[in-house]
């Protein structure tokens, strides 16, 4: 994510979310895309409004049920401040003009239960991403309401679900899997059990292909725990040759994003080892392959047994 994270507070009235962004693009243009429908449509969702302090707001989901939810406008006063109600929420957009092609724009949603105070930031990320694309010529429609298959707006809720649980533990309601292991082996074969695709083969999944390097693709097959078959596709993000090895984790034709760490620590010749997976949240969570029980369950199989025996017998 280029942009940076919005910024998450405890209120008494519920958590809110500020994000700052400077659009190169003069006031009144940026005013006119968060006001008017036919802007809206694209880089948001179908939004009819009754443009007056009081004037109803309904917003169209693009699912197949074309599910609607309601708002009210609170304030008017343009080309500056615009806010509106969204089922019990509060949103403010605030503009300030830079120069007379520069705008800053203060946005702050408002009013979120515990429940929605790490999904929800991470939802305006995006949308906030999509509205710079507009003001750039883009005319992409957002498909708003429908689940992302290819993952690529579940990498904010992880960036952002990371940030709330260490603010506000209270959050926390899904945990990481982390699992740590003693191997009695050396830091530098422990790392090549890891890292190097022939070894990976013997022990792991059957990876199509492998190379320690950001931004290299791979994909492997699996199997749930009645039969269903998945392809996970995932992107290395992160190199420390001997100490880090970072990847993303999706599974293709289904949403979700998350990203699975191995982080080794020297221990003379022995290695600690510890595995944790984050961003279960954003797989459907009415899918028991996709628990974190099943998680938990098949790391500690992986980390816990298969890889001591594959280091034990490697050798020999």
């Amino acid at each position: 994510m280029k942009a940076p994270l919005g910024k998450l507070a405890k209120e008494k009235d519920g958590y809110q979310v500020v994000f700052e962004r400077v659009f190169n693009h003069p006031i009144e243009k940026v005013w006119n895309a968060i006001t008017n429908p036919e802007e809206l449509k694209f880089w948001f969702t179908d939004i009819k409004l009754d443009f007056r302090p009081g004037g109803a707001i309904t917003f169209q989901f693009r699912d197949e049920e074309k599910t609607a939810s309601y708002g009210e406008i609170v304030v008017i006063e343009p080309p500056n401040r615009f806010a509106w109600t969204w089922e019990g929420e509060l949103a403010v957009w605030e503009l300030a003009a830079r120069d007379e092609h520069t705008t800053r724009l203060v946005f702050t949603y408002s009013k979120l239960t515990a429940d929605y105070a790490v999904n929800a930031p991470a939802g305006f990320h995006d949308l906030l991403d999509l509205l710079a694309e507009r003001l750039d010529g883009s005319e992409k429609m957002y498909p708003f309401g429908v689940a992302d298959t290819a993952g690529e707006h579940n990498k904010a809720q992880v960036h952002y679900a990371d940030a709330a649980y260490a603010a506000y533990p209270e959050l926390l309601k899904h945990q990481p899997v982390v699992v740590e292991k003693v191997l009695d082996k050396p830091v530098e074969q422990v790392w090549r059990a890891i890292a190097d695709k022939a070894q990976l083969k013997q022990w792991y999944f059957d990876l199509d292909d492998f190379k320690p390097e950001v931004g290299f693709h791979f994909t492997f097959p699996g199997q749930g725990h009645k039969g269903a078959q998945y392809i996970h596709r995932c992107t290395v993000t992160e190199v420390v040759p001997q100490k880090k090895l970072q990847y993303s984790w999706q599974y293709e034709g289904h949403p979700g994003y998350s990203l699975v760490t191995f982080e080794l620590a020297e221990m003379g010749n022995k290695t600690k080892l510890k595995l944790t997976h984050h961003g279960l949240e954003t797989f459907p969570q009415d899918n028991a392959d996709f628990a974190w029980k099943s998680f938990t369950g098949g790391w500690n199989e992986i980390i816990g047994k298969m890889l001591p025996d594959f280091l034990n017998n490697v050798n020999r």
